[in-house]
C-alpha cells in the first residue's frame, strides 16, 4: 500500500455577492505622525562652528580641520545659531547624527588614523561628546528649535559600540555558528536563538563561550564605556568581522566597532534604558535607528514599542521612529516594516530610482513600476506614505555627485535643471522628504563616506575647498540666494500649502517607456482636490495624452521658464512639457466621487515575496480598499491594511494572518462619495493524497 502524503493547496471561494452600501466616509491607509513634515539631516561636526568654543586643533584629541577624517569643529551651539537658516528653508524636523561621546581616534593599521567625528563609534551613551558641547547644549537645541516649529530627531545606535576589544588570537575572520557554536560557562554548546523570549539566557564566560576569545586592546579600555555593563566582554558577539550577507551581517563586527549581542535580554533592556533616559531628558521629536539590518528583528520588536511608550509618558507628541536598511529593494525594505515592527524606513529604493530618472538613465515606466510596489509596505499601522525619502546621504554620496559622475560633460545649466528635477520628485511625491545638509547649496563631493561630509563653514580640507558646486559658490555655504536653496524653499512652500502633496493619494496617470513624461495625481481625500504633476526627464520638449477624470486644469507651478501647456476634453488631457522640468496643474473641479464597479478578491498564501500572502482586489474605479481577515466564522475581522492607490493589494507576512486551516478574507472598496462594495472569500487548505 502506498504511503499517504499530504500537500496544502490554496483555494478561494466567493461567499457572498458584492453589496453596495453608504458609509459617508473615505478610509485611507495608515499615515505617519510626521506626515507633511520636511526633514533636514546634518552631521554636527560639519555644519556650523560656535565662536564661543574653546577647542583648539589637536590631533591627539582628534581635532584637525585640515584632515578629512578628523573633527573639524562644528558644535551643537553652532546648530542653534543657524535656526533662522533652517526656518527660512522651511524644514520642520532636524535629524542630527549621534552626539554621544565617541572614541576620539581609531587606528586602522598601517598608520591610517580616523576619528569618530561622525558619531557612530560611541564609548559613552550617557553624555554628549565634548567636541560637540554638553548635554545642556543638546537640551537647549531641542527647546529652541521646538519654539520655532522644528522638532529634533536623534540618531540612535544599538548595534555596536566603539572598538576596544580584539580577539586573543588576533584573528578577524568571521566564525560561523554551525562549526563554532556559542557555549555556556560550563562549555556546553547552545543556540542563542533558543533564548530570545522568556527563557533564562545561559551564563557566559569570556574565556569559554566564544569562538574568538575577547580581550581588551589596552588595559585602560577595561572601563572605557558607559554605562558600565558595556565593559563586560560577554555582551558582544565576538565572532569576527562582517564577511557577507546572511549570518555574519547579524553577528559580525562592522569595521572599527564591537558588535553587541542583541539577542541577550540584558542587552535589550540595557539599550532600552539608555534611550528611554534620553527621551525623558531631552525634548525629542523622534529617533532614527542606525544599522537596522545588522540587528535581529526580535530586538526591534521590543525596542520600538518601548521608545513609543516612553515618548508618550514624556509628552512627546507625534513621535517619529524610522530605520536605516541599506538596500534599494522594496521587498527587503518592507520586510522590516512587517517583521521588525518599524513602521517607517529610509527609502533607498526611492533614492536609486529617482536619481536614475533625474540622470536620464531610466524611462518613466520604470518609476511607475517602482511605485506599484508601494503595496509591499501596507499594514494596519504603516504604508509607503510614511517612508523617509531622500536623494543622498553621508554614506552613499550626494545627488550632486551622482549627476556629475553620470553626466561629466553636461553644462552647468543642465546640472542645475536635473538637480531641480530630482528635488521636485522628492518634495512632490509620496513620503516624508529628507534633505541632506549642503544639498540645498549644490554640494557635490567626490563620492560617499568622508567625501560626502563637507564643511558648511569655510573649510580647510583641500578637496572640500576646490569642490565645484551646482549653482556656484565657494566657502561659507549659508547662502539663501543660492538658486537651489531658493528652489527648495519654493517646493517646500508648495508642499505646505497643498495638503494633497503632504499625505494625499498618489495615482500614476502616465509613464513613457523611454525618457520623457511621468505623470501622477495627488488627491486630498477630504476636499477631493486634485493636483496633476508632470515630470519630464528628456532633454527635449515632450507631449503626452492620457485619461484624467477631473477637469479645468490650471497651471500653478513650473520649474522651467518655458511654461507648460495643457489641453483637456472628454476626460483626457494633452500635456506639453519643457525639457528636464516639473509642472503642477490644479483641477478647478473636484475629482469625480462615484462609480464603483464589480469588486473581485483573490487570495494566495504564496506571492512574489518570500513568506508573504498576496491579497488583491480588482476594481477599475478610483477608490480605496480595506483588507481584513479572520479564522473562518470565529470572532471579528482583523484589519490587515488599506490600499489607497492602485494596484489594490497587500502582502502580509504569514505570521500576520491567523494560523488556521480555514480563513475568511474581506475587502471593502470605498469611493470618494462614501459608497462601498464589499466581498468576502474563503481560503482553505485542501488535503490531497499523493503517491497513488
Amino acid at each position: 500500500m502506498p504511503v499517504n502524503l499530504f500537500r496544502s493547496l490554496l483555494i478561494f471561494v466567493l461567499l457572498s455577492a458584492p453589496v453596495k452600501v453608504k458609509s459617508g466616509q473615505f478610509p485611507v491607509g495608515a499615515r505617519s505622525p510626521a506626515q507633511g513634515k520636511v526633514i533636514y539631516f546634518l552631521l554636527p561636526d560639519r555644519f556650523s562652528r560656535d565662536s564661543s568654543s574653546n577647542l583648539v586643533p589637536d590631533r591627539n584629541n582628534g581635532f584637525d580641520p585640515t584632515d578629512i577624517d578628523f573633527f573639524h569643529g562644528g558644535t551643537i551651539k553652532g546648530i542653534t545659531n543657524r535656526w533662522k537658516y533652517l526656518q527660512d528653508l522651511g524644514v520642520n524636523l532636524l535629524w542630527i547624527a549621534p552626539v554621544f561621546r565617541n572614541q576620539p581616534i581609531h587606528d586602522y593599521g598601517g598608520g591610517v588614523l580616523k576619528t569618530g567625528y561622525h558619531g557612530y563609534w560611541i564609548l559613552d551613551f550617557t553624555d554628549v561628546d565634548p567636541h560637540f558641547g554638553s548635554k545642556a547644549d543638546l537640551c537647549n537645541l531641542a527647546n529652541e528649535t521646538k519654539e520655532r516649529g522644528i522638532g529634533l530627531i536623534l540618531d540612535t545606535v544599538v548595534n555596536h559600540t566603539a572598538n576596544v576589544l580584539k580577539s586573543k588570537s588576533g584573528s578577524r575572520a568571521y566564525q560561523y555558528k554551525f562549526s563554532k557554536p556559542y557555549r555556556d560557562a560550563n562549555g556546553t554548546p547552545f543556540d542563542d536563538r533558543d533564548y530570545l523570549f522568556g527563557k533564562q539566557f545561559p551564563k557566559l564566560d569570556a574565556a569559554v563561550s566564544f569562538p574568538l576569545i575577547p580581550v581588551f586592546a589596552e588595559e585602560a579600555d577595561q572601563h572605557a564605556k558607559k554605562p558600565d555593563w558595556l565593559n563586560d566582554p560577554t555582551v558582544y558577539h565576538n565572532r569576527g568581522e562582517v564577511s557577507s550577507a546572511g549570518e555574519s551581517a547579524l553577528y559580525g563586527d562592522l569595521p572599527g566597532t564591537d558588535d553587541l549581542f542583541t539577542e541577550q535580554p540584558r542587552v535589550v533592556s540595557g539599550m532600552i534604558a539608555i534611550y528611554q533616559n534620553w527621551i525623558r531628558d531631552v525634548d525629542l521629536a523622534g529617533l532614527r535607528l542606525d544599522t537596522v539590518k545588522h540587528v535581529n528583528n526580535e530586538f526591534w520588536q521590543q525596542f520600538v514599542p518601548a521608545m513609543e511608550q516612553q515618548a508618550a509618558r514624556s509628552g512627546r507628541a507625534n513621535f517619529l521612529i524610522f530605520g536605516e536598511i541599506y538596500d534599494p529593494d522594496p521587498a527587503i525594505l518592507s520586510d522590516y516594516v512587517h517583521r521588525a515592527g518599524i513602521s517607517s524606513v529610509l527609502d533607498f529604493g526611492f533614492q536609486k530610482t529617482i536619481v536614475d530618472f533625474a540622470s536620464g538613465e531610466i524611462a518613466p515606466s520604470v518609476v511607475a513600476d517602482f511605485f506599484a510596489k508601494d503595496s509591499y509596505y501596507t499594514t494596519a499601522k504603516a504604508s509607503a506614505q510614511g517612508l523617509i525619502t531622500f536623494l543622498g546621504n553621508h554614506d552613499i554620496g550626494r545627488i550632486g555627485h551622482f549627476l556629475l559622475a553620470r553626466l561629466p560633460d553636461s553644462s552647468d545649466n543642465e546640472r542645475l535643471a536635473r538637480d531641480t528635477l530630482a528635488h521636485s520628485l522628492l518634495f512632490l511625491l509620496r513620503g516624508i522628504p529628507a534633505i541632506y545638509y549642503g544639498d540645498e547649496q549644490g554640494f557635490t563631493g567626490q563620492g560617499g563616506d568622508a567625501f560626502s561630509r563637507e564643511d558648511m563653514f569655510q573649510s580647510s580640507v583641500p578637496v572640500f575647498e576646490k569642490e565645484n558646486r551646482i549653482g556656484g559658490g565657494r566657502g561659507d555655504a549659508f547662502n539663501e540666494a543660492n538658486p537651489i536653496y531658493q528652489k527648495l524653499r519654493e517646493l517646500i512652500g508648495l508642499r505646505r500649502a497643498n495638503v494633497s502633496l503632504q499625505s494625499g493619494l498618489q495615482i500614476v496617470r502616465y509613464s513613457s517607456d523611454k525618457p520623457g513624461i511621468f505623470a501622477v495625481s495627488r488627491v486630498d481625500p477630504d476636499s477631493r482636490k486634485e493636483l496633476l504633476i508632470i515630470f519630464n526627464n528628456a532633454t527635449t520638449r515632450q507631449t503626452a495624452t492620457f485619461m484624467v477624470p477631473a477637469t479645468g486644469w490650471e497651471p500653478i507651478y513650473s520649474s522651467s521658464p518655458v511654461n507648460p501647456s495643457v489641453k483637456a476634453e472628454h476626460g483626457q488631457v494633452t500635456i506639453e512639457a519643457a525639457p528636464l522640468s516639473c509642472a503642477i496643474f490644479k483641477a478647478s473641479e473636484n475629482s469625480p466621487v462615484g462609480g464603483l464597479g464589480e469588486l473581485r478578491l483573490n487570495v494566495s498564501r504564496t506571492s512574489e515575496l518570500d513568506g508573504r500572502w498576496e491579497v488583491k482586489a480588482e476594481e477599475n474605479s478610483f477608490c480605496t480598499v480595506s483588507f481584513q481577515v479572520r479564522a473562518k466564522g470565529i470572532g471579528e475581522f482583523v484589519n490587515l491594511g488599506i490600499a489607497d492607490s492602485p494596484p489594490y493589494r497587500i502582502f502580509p507576512c504569514w505570521e500576520e494572518v491567523p494560523n488556521a486551516s480555514e480563513l475568511e478574507f474581506r475587502a471593502v472598496a470605498t469611493d470618494l462619495n462614501g459608497d462601498q462594495r464589499e466581498v468576502v472569500v474563503s481560503w482553505a487548505k485542501k488535503v490531497r493524497a499523493l503517491g497513488k
